[in-house]
């Protein structure tokens, strides 16, 4: 929690409230605690206003849980005189402990600050580093080809005009995934998703995202393995749709062109399993879920893609409750599984003739 997020008077109204709340609990079980049970609970008190709301609050419950402790509980009670001295010890340790603990906090929240910032400049370093990488190419590509068509000094034949005509649309989808990439994941950083929540068959989902890859998978064969029974998950079927088409990029990306695709689904103890299963090396050595942190490329730093969609995904399948999961299988390749949560899904009433 940042206390800078409220104002100071309402921080102290929050200490003196936690306060009163532990000194009406200590007063309540009265007969059952010890002097000593009472002075850790107001110390409690102190350690939670100092942690969560800073240094002021923090030695306001310290003055008043002195004060309270005083009054309350130390003889002659109901006033604020200090018949033993050793109570000021205690007086005294109750005001040391505020004002370290409030130290303590304030010094973790600006390593915090300090280390966000540090992430932000390596993510910002990153996303620079990775666009210009991956827009230079497509653009170069699309403006060569672009600027030869419409050179009146260069002659070319129906097949040769073709060929560049492919090239830009080809470049220019890629750009246009590459920007869709950048704008999905800045949406899913931005808090959370608005999902339109519907029951999909896992089949529909597969089925359109084979439909959308077909070109990309070009020359791969595709095995399905889906339960003979309708299977139903909830969720938004775009984002779920674009969790697979994620998927099956990165299997054209970084496997070798003609490798085999397989998609299953199924039930398990975690929820519902889809899972996207490739026949290439397998992942690198390091942590596989290190893979689905943004901007992150795998073996190969310096390869295609902005390191996002494998973010996306995770993020998409958190904000329906689920989760990501990446494999080196046994037999060979890799497997990307989404979890999703198996919810109820709605009967309908049979029609009776």
């Amino acid at each position: 929690m940042d206390p800078r997020r409220y104002a100071l008077g309402t921080r102290l109204a929050l200490a003196a409230v936690l306060t009163g709340a532990a000194t009406g609990i200590a007063g309540a079980a009265r007969g059952m605690t010890s002097d000593a049970d009472v002075v850790m609970l107001l110390l409690l008190a102190v350690v939670f206003a100092a942690y969560a709301l800073g240094r002021a609050p923090g030695l306001l419950s310290a003055a008043l849980g002195v004060a309270a402790y005083n009054f309350f509980f130390v003889a002659p009670l109901y006033t604020f005189a200090v018949a033993d001295p050793r109570n000021l010890f205690t007086f005294a340790m109750l005001f040391v402990v505020g004002w370290t603990v409030s130290a303590l906090a304030e010094r973790l929240r600006r390593e915090e600050a300090a280390a966000l910032s540090r992430r932000t400049d390596e993510l910002r370093s990153a996303l620079l580093s990775s666009v210009s990488h991956d827009l230079r190419t497509p653009l170069a590509t699309i403006t060569g080809a672009a600027s030869t068509l419409l050179d009146p000094l260069v002659l070319l034949g129906p097949e040769a005009r073709a060929e560049l005509l492919g090239f830009i649309r080809e470049e220019a989808q890629r750009l246009e995934g590459l920007v869709s990439n950048l704008l999905e994941m800045s949406r899913l950083a931005a808090g959370p998703v608005a999902l339109k929540k519907e029951w999909v068959p896992v089949e529909e989902l597969v089925g359109t995202a084979l439909r959308r890859m077909d070109g990309a998978l070009n020359g791969r064969p595709v095995t399905t393995a889906l339960p003979a029974t309708l299977l139903l998950v909830e969720g938004d079927p775009v984002l779920l749709g674009q969790v697979l088409v994620n998927l099956l990029e990165n299997v054209a990306r970084h496997t070798p062109a003609g490798t085999a695709v397989r998609i299953e689904a199924g039930k398990s103890a975690e929820g519902v399993r889809i899972s996207v299963i490739d026949a290439g090396p397998g992942l690198p050595p390091n942590d596989p879920a290190t893979l689905f942190e943004p901007f992150e490329r795998g073996a190969d730093p310096r390869g295609p893609g902005t390191g996002l969609g494998l973010a996306i995904c995770r993020g998409i399948a958190r904000a329906h409750g689920g989760d990501m999961h990446a494999e080196t299988l046994a037999t060979g390749g890799a497997a990307f599984s989404l979890v999703l949560p198996c919810g109820v899904p709605p009967t309908f009433p049979e029609d009776h003739a």
